[in-house]
């Protein structure tokens, strides 16, 4: 119930707060999705933003939970123009994962013994654990620099379609947001290995998708080193686990 004033009835009164909801939250979104708003538009933004606080109301006293929910809708939303739907719902997918690293827990880093000390044949069975603050995307758009133009102060044009394989995540030293495009390789490495699959089973299965070719599962072997010392470089391997016959030493 609202009360009047001297000045405003209780009508008055309500619809100055049903305005402030709407401008304080439809601008909050707007905040954490500025390229979303781009693709769609001031209007189509707008009309985006009450659609999904009219499906999913605020039920958090922070605003940083106030877009949870925005990629699930964003891939059912009848509303979005056809021809920037996809668009949309790439641009929608990459910025919620910013806002859900930004302020993620950080993982305790990598212990260096757990890989000195494993023994060879440990690696049969060993578990790769990635960090919690890495993100996997397959886009069919690259979100990722069509952002990063805007947010340098420039006016970019919506990109053309481009399949990129993306890694978001937090860096383990200076605790920014970085994206790094992946070979698919490498990418169906990390998917498999981020699903729990031992690391030598994780590589059979990533061989047995480009090929049962001699040559192509030589050139893969050939990478996984070089993408290990990357991800630990970057912080996405935060331990190694010994596999069940190789508990206990």
């Amino acid at each position: 119930i609202v009360a009047g004033s001297a000045r405003l009835t209780p009508a008055e009164q309500a619809d100055i707060y049903r305005r402030q909801f709407w401008l304080r939250h439809v601008g909050a979104l707007r905040e954490d999705y500025p390229a979303l708003a781009r693709v769609l538009g001031d209007d189509g933004f707008d009309a985006f933003a009450r659609a999904y606080l009219a499906a999913h109301p605020p039920s958090s006293f922070t605003l940083r939970d106030l877009g949870r929910h925005v990629v699930d809708f964003a891939s059912v939303h009848g509303g979005l123009p056809p021809d920037v739907r996809e668009l949309a719902r790439d641009v929608a997918r990459y910025e919620h994962a910013l806002v859900d690293l930004f302020d993620g827990a950080s993982p305790p880093p990598l212990d260096p013994a757990k890989v000195t000390g494993m023994p060879e044949e440990g690696w049969s069975t060993a578990r790769i654990v990635l960090s919690p603050l890495l993100a996997l995307m397959r886009l069919r758009y690259p979100a990722h620099l069509f952002r990063r133009e805007l947010r340098e102060g420039g006016s970019p044009a919506l990109p053309a379609p481009r399949p990129v394989h993306l890694a978001v995540f937090r860096g383990a030293v200076d605790l920014t947001i970085r994206y790094e495009e992946l070979h698919p390789w490498a990418f169906a490495l990390l998917e498999a290995l981020g699903r729990g699959v031992p690391l030598v089973a994780a590589c059979e299965e990533v061989a047995a998708k480009v090929g049962a070719g001699e040559a192509a599962s030589a050139a893969l072997a050939a990478r996984v080193g070089g993408w290990f010392q990357q991800w630990t470089s970057w912080g996405l391997i935060v331990d190694v686990a010994r596999g069940a016959r190789d508990e206990g030493g």
